[in-house]
């Protein structure tokens, strides 16, 4: 089954894009690991089990944190198959150079297109704020000065961290050895009968809770009155009480909710729109990140798994989409993080403390890891059954939206 040579490296993607996600700086550069790794999948086995392994990976860690900060390690977990298709077609370092920066140019354009007009209130209060900084310099910034700077960031970026990614996945690539070419001839073990389906740990089913966020989601882009961001912060403070959440995504999600809304605040308030303005504008931001957390915690990681189980499976015309749903059944990585950077520390304590030393020091890992990676037994599928409680908090959801017709 091809979809087994892609679970260890699926596994290692998924610690690595774990860490870039909860790290508060240097996403990227801990996002390189799993990339190679998603890479070697499409080098050796194709582009379409690549991309499933990296759909697989990235699904994976939502189930774990949730969707907050997905985005981190997401133009890796794009291009790497497509790096490591060229890379078995002996395509050189241009070419990969080109489609990686334009993978990441497509992305971090359409990410600051989001900040822009939604996060900071579009393309006056976001100028406002550079030609604020400008003045006291003494430089006067214009519309067209600030979108300069910012395409002009976008493209140094685009090089530099795409020039990096290339260099990289190519000196792992290299380095791994041949030998793991031939796992999948190997006779794979008697499938294990699955375990019988288990009752959800929450209160409501996570189709449901997937469902209602989904709605809160849509209502928050929609407006930033204030009876709306009232009725979502009621809502969302009333489901949080009944549903039993996880309590361990909270922190890391009230830190990203209020950075968040800081940087919401600062630009908006920097760009001229005023203070009321800019308080609306903080308190969507922190509440779009509070919604997604609370996706996670009362959906749990098995929820959320078996959400995107069951997605996957309804798109298996899709291509990639059933790899990325076998892979997925075999990762599991949840209880697995701990070992695997315990592992990582070890090498990274035992290299000399030089840069390419300790660059070959983590690929040595992500190929030890990879490699020796075994699926665990399968797991027991959630007994999913959609009640009338579950439908009330869809219906829930959707009701913040009287606040705006009423207002």
């Amino acid at each position: 089954m091809a979809a087994r040579a892609a679970t260890g490296p699926a596994h290692v993607a998924v610690v690595s894009f774990l860490a870039a996600r909860a790290a508060p700086t240097g996403g990227f550069w801990i996002a390189l690991a799993g990339g190679v790794a998603l890479a070697r999948v499409a080098e050796r086995r194709g582009a379409r089990l690549g991309f499933g392994a990296s759909a697989a990976a990235m699904l994976e860690t939502v189930a774990i944190i949730g969707p907050a900060r997905l985005g981190v390690p997401l133009t890796q977990a794009v291009s790497a198959p497509i790096l490591g298709r060229l890379h078995a077609r002996g395509v050189g370092f241009w070419p990969q150079l080109f489609a990686c920066a334009t993978v990441r140019l497509i992305h971090n354009a359409a990410t600051t297109a989001f900040f822009i007009w939604v996060i900071t209130g579009g393309l006056d209060a976001y100028a406002g704020t550079y030609d604020a900084i400008g003045r006291r310099v003494g430089i006067e910034v214009g519309t067209a000065d600030a979108l300069a700077l910012t395409l002009a960031g976008l493209l140094a970026w685009a090089g530099f961290a795409s020039t990096v990614q290339v260099l990289v996945y190519r000196r792992g690539l290299r380095a791994w050895p041949e030998s793991d070419a031939d796992a999948e001839a190997a006779p794979a073990p008697a499938p294990a009968a699955a375990p019988s389906p288990r009752p959800i740990a929450g209160r409501f089913d996570p189709r449901a809770v997937a469902a209602a966020a989904l709605i809160a989601f849509v209502l928050l882009l929609s407006s930033t009155a204030w009876a709306l961001l009232a009725a979502v912060s009621a809502w969302l403070a009333l489901v949080w009480m009944l549903s039993r959440p996880d309590g361990e995504p909270l922190p890391a999600g009230l830190v990203f909710a209020a950075l968040l809304a800081g940087g919401a605040f600062v630009f908006a308030l920097g760009g001229g729109l005023g203070l009321d303005t800019a308080l609306r504008r903080a308190g969507r931001a922190a509440l779009l990140v509070l919604v997604a957390t609370w996706l996670r915690a009362a959906a749990r990681a098995i929820g959320l798994r078996e959400v995107s189980r069951r997605v996957l499976g309804r798109l298996r015309r899709v291509p990639s989409a059933p790899e990325a749903a076998d892979v997925l059944d075999s990762i599991a990585s949840e209880g697995r993080l701990a070992s695997a950077g315990r592992a990582l520390a070890a090498r990274l304590s035992e290299a000399p403390k030089r840069p390419a030393a300790l660059l070959d020091a983590v690929l040595s890992w992500v190929i030890r890891e990879a490699t020796t990676y075994e699926p665990p037994a399968p797991t027991a599928a959630l007994q999913l059954r959609a009640r009338a409680l579950d439908y009330a908090l869809i219906a829930s959801a959707a009701a913040p939206a009287l606040a705006l017709a009423l207002a």
